[in-house]
């Protein structure tokens, strides 16, 4: 097996040379850079990121913390993570706190005794204990949150999405359609995203004359390993029971507003003209459901992306924009 001795004879450099280039530290010429990187190649050689790790104090891993598996728009965030991440060398583990607010500071804990550089946080949980304690690690180490759990974000890096707005926009939408009736699929009040966006309905109604009637808002009792197109479905049947029902649903999530289309198409409601259906991420499955689902996009993979950058330019002690919001934008297809 090629050691860095090895490399640094073969291209005809000191082995701290060598060094330079492989963790991209310090100035090399182009041409001596070239010769370093094709006696690598050559030889076969691979860093050892344990020495380094001795050297530098860094395991060149970033922990990407999410609330459950069972939701797409995670994996789809994860791609993001990881095209940054394994461009600078790092590896990405993933952990699932399964939505409970005490494991989120135990796996935080268990995290900080492996030693990693950086963490990707998302919670659902505005717990004020969670928070305090987030916010004391984030001090420690760099951390970045793609949720909005704290009122006051000035001092935290983010990457989030306002989902405030975009669904005052798209309630706007609904009502220059010509649509009066509007109900609601809220996804767990505990959650802090989701009652962002259920304050963007309520405010966008507000903003368009219209009352908000508590019958047209249905509040999903989910379990701790939910399964969100049978959410879906009933949210669906409870709407179809009424004898006034609304003429769009918004639902908090797409994997809901899937199952509310599957539902209705079991019912065999006719989707737009009885029912509309609005979905929240623009999830990959959102275009493959028939009929196709009118959603509010989130760059997802940019979102994860972009917490990527900041992770690595925090751990790397560069200075970069670390609070960046993002827009959603309406994408409408077949259901409204």
């Amino acid at each position: 097996m090629a050691t860095i001795l090895d490399v640094a004879k073969e291209a005809g450099v000191s082995k701290s040379t060598v060094s330079r280039v492989i963790n991209n530290e310090g100035t090399v010429k182009p041409a001596t850079r070239q010769a370093v990187e094709e006696a690598i190649k050559k030889l076969g050689y691979s860093p050892s990121y344990f020495a380094q790790g001795m050297r530098t104090g860094l395991t060149k891993t970033i922990a990407m913390v999410v609330p459950e598996y069972t939701n797409p728009f995670y994996s789809e965030m994860f791609r993001g993570v990881e095209d940054v991440a394994l461009k600078y060398g790092y590896m990405v583990f993933v952990c699932n706190t399964e939505r409970h607010a005490v494991s989120d500071i135990e796996y935080t804990k268990e995290l900080l005794r492996r030693n990693i550089d950086g963490i990707i946080y998302n919670t659902y949980h505005r717990n004020d204990s969670v928070a305090e304690y987030l916010k004391k690690v984030s001090k420690q180490l760099p951390v970045v949150f793609m949720d909005k759990i704290f009122d006051d974000c000035s001092s935290v890096s983010y990457v989030y999405i306002d989902g405030y707005e975009s669904v005052r926009k798209a309630v706007h939408y609904l009502y220059n359609q010509g649509h009066r009736k509007i109900g609601y699929i809220l996804n767990s009040e505990d959650i802090s995203v989701i009652q962002e966006r259920y304050i963007g309905y309520l405010k966008g109604l507000e903003d368009c004359g219209l009352t908000a009637d508590e019958k047209w808002v249905y509040r999903v009792r989910r379990e701790n390993e939910p399964d969100y197109i049978k959410l879906g479905r009933d949210a669906a049947r409870y709407y179809m029971s009424l004898s006034d029902r609304p003429d769009v649903i918004m639902a908090a999530i797409d994997m809901i507003g899937i199952g509310c289309i599957k539902e209705l198409n079991a019912l065999h409601v006719k989707i737009p003209d009885e029912m509309g259906v609005i979905g929240f991420d623009n999830i990959s499955l959102s275009s493959l459901i028939e009929p196709a689902l009118t959603t509010i996009s989130q760059p997802i993979r940019k979102l994860g992306q972009t917490a990527a950058e900041i992770v690595i330019a925090k751990i790397n002690g560069e200075e970069i924009n670390d609070q960046v919001i993002f827009q959603g934008d309406l994408i409408v297809r077949e259901t409204t």
